[in-house]
């Protein structure tokens, strides 16, 4: 029985077998949906980019059996909250479906035990949501969900008719806007999220509204909940979204806790699908923490999700002398 695959830098001529395991793998878990981007599974550029870039870098690594490549991982390192990180997106990383579990096992026990030595100790993958094999077998390793990234097609319709208006946002919204974005804060810092949001000024916020398209849902004279749809401008290998897509990102959304569960999110969302439907806009696009309980329950109502980040944070005294 074999135990373990033979390890070692990824060189350039490693490429091109790397890339067809990769698309294979992708045909595989995202090939039959039609919420997502088609472009990732018809076009290589991106991802033979990346994978000159981390050859160059000596990020990368491959294994192999039989002198055969089984499996690679291509990763960058960055700050993450503070924390010495890495970061292997869902493009960096395939292995065989016969040897996924060797394949994948070997390429982490190398490459953690070099971010170890190097006091890294946040380690972040995102990898395909259907691959239900890796997401055990990162499991077992001690990863947990952090992040969900999810497509949908534009044919969100209300469930019943919305009681509350819903209006796009001009400049004379601005405070109204920047108080619910604050407002929001409070909401991501609270238990079971814990997730401090960077402060988006008032200034910001008025860019926002002259570039995006952010649409504000009214109780009369009280604004009650946002959403923010920017559209892409080109192609982008981290969370899969494709040129023209569109995204709740920046601010992206928020309801006013008292008024949740009354389908504003619902009209929300028609309101941005009506948007994308005249402008020749395909998908749209949105991430949330697994652990939102509103927002992960909510956004799976409507959208597929495609990718799935997983986070492990090592024991801090790893290094201790």
């Amino acid at each position: 029985m074999i135990y373990e695959c033979k390890v070692s830098n990824m060189q350039k001529k490693d490429i091109n077998k790397a890339i067809k395991i990769w698309t294979d793998q992708y045909k595989t878990y995202c090939g039959n949906n039609n919420n997502f981007p088609t472009y990732w599974g018809n076009n290589i550029n991106e991802l033979e980019s990346f994978l000159n870039n981390k050859v160059a870098n000596n990020n990368a690594i491959v294994a192999k059996l039989d002198k055969e490549i089984v499996g690679f991982l291509a990763y960058d390192e960055f700050p993450f909250n503070g924390e010495d990180s890495v970061f292997c997106p869902a493009i960096g990383h395939c292995a065989t479906e016969d040897y996924k579990e060797i394949a994948y096992l070997s390429l982490y026990k190398n490459i953690s035990q070099q971010w170890i030595n190097k006091g890294i100790l946040n380690h972040m993958w995102t990898i395909f949501y259907n691959d239900t094999e890796l997401k055990n077998i990162l499991f077992d390793l001690g990863y947990g969900s952090y992040l969900i990234d999810a497509f949908s097609g534009l044919n969100i319709k209300p469930d019943s008719q919305c009681l509350f208006e819903i209006k796009r946002a001009s400049y004379e919204d601005t405070n109204t806007l920047y108080e619910l974005v604050e407002e929001s804060k409070e909401y991501y810092q609270s238990a079971p999220l814990f997730l401090k949001r960077d402060r988006i000024l008032k200034e910001e916020i008025s860019e926002i509204i002259s570039k995006n398209n952010v649409f504000i849902a009214w109780d009369k004279e009280l604004a009650v909940g946002f959403i923010n749809l920017s559209i892409s401008k080109n192609n982008n290998p981290i969370d899969m979204t494709a040129y023209n897509c569109g995204l709740i990102d920046e601010m992206g959304a928020y309801i006013k806790l008292e008024y949740r569960g009354k389908k504003i999110g619902t009209q929300l969302l028609k309101s941005i699908s009506e948007y994308c439907n005249a402008n020749n806009i395909s998908c749209i696009h949105v991430d949330f923490e697994t652990a939102n309980l509103y927002a992960n329950k909510f956004w799976r109502k409507y959208f597929n999700p495609m990718l799935l980040s997983m986070r492990r944070s090592i024991n801090k005294n790893i290094n201790d002398k």
